[in-house]
């Protein structure tokens, strides 16, 4: 019965823990610069490599910056 519990209890924990990564925020990165950014890597959401060292241009549209894979 001890060995059920404690598998309960860090049932519990792993999926307590899978949760609170799920409802993490996703991670920005700002660059102040415009041009090539070398030694980047730019992923999709699966995490499939889209291109290598992309452009980024400040303020193209807005107060945002954008990554242009060419």
């Amino acid at each position: 019965m001890k060995k059920f519990l404690a598998g309960v209890v860090v049932g519990f924990s792993i999926t307590g823990a899978g949760a609170a990564l799920a409802t993490m925020e996703p991670i920005r990165a700002y660059v102040n610069t415009n041009g090539k950014l070398y030694g980047y890597v730019v992923q999709d959401a699966q995490g499939r490599t889209v291109c290598y060292e992309p452009m980024v241009w400040n303020q193209f549209r807005g107060p945002t910056s954008y990554i242009n894979c060419q």
